[in-house]
């Protein structure tokens, strides 16, 4: 078992902070088979610099320093995974995934999302109109507040 040295193991808890989202690339177990492009949630980074993770597909199989590999979700593909797996988990007083304003009587979730299959609040589906329209700048679905913020992970 290879061990990460203070200043690797300092640069893995930057770069994979609780909260973010993982694409596995590879893992070395034998004993398991977890796919190549399987997503899940960082729970943080342990002292041997191991990358503990929440799999979407309900396993909770770390990523061992030094034999599998994995990256944060960094193109748009995955993150309209990751955005459409919050629409499939979201309950009750749930925020807009795109902008992360609370659903209230005045801020409804009921625009349906030109961008990922989910529904956004009313603002958001004006200004995604807007954008198809060339009226306003894209907003890509990795600065959306669900990518940027792990309060969609609560309840």
């Amino acid at each position: 078992m290879i061990f990460a040295d203070k200043k690797e193991l300092e640069r893995l808890r930057r770069d994979y902070p609780g909260g973010c989202r993982l694409v596995l690339d590879e893992m070395n177990d034998p004993y398991c088979k977890m796919p190549a492009g399987l997503q899940g949630t960082c729970r943080g980074v342990d002292d041997a610099g191991n990358v503990l993770v929440s799999w979407d597909n309900g396993s909770s199989l770390n990523v061992a320093y030094g034999a599998d590999r994995c990256h944060r979700v960094a193109a748009e593909s995955e993150a309209k995974a990751t955005i459409e797996l919050i629409g499939r988990k979201r309950h009750r007083g749930a925020r807009c995934p795109r902008c992360g304003r609370k659903a209230a009587p005045d801020n409804r979730l009921l625009a349906l999302s030109r961008r990922a299959d989910i529904t956004i609040c009313e603002s958001c589906g004006t200004w995604e109109a807007l954008e198809d329209a060339g009226m306003a700048e894209r907003k890509e679905l990795m600065e959306w507040a669900a990518m940027k913020e792990s309060w969609w992970l609560e309840g």
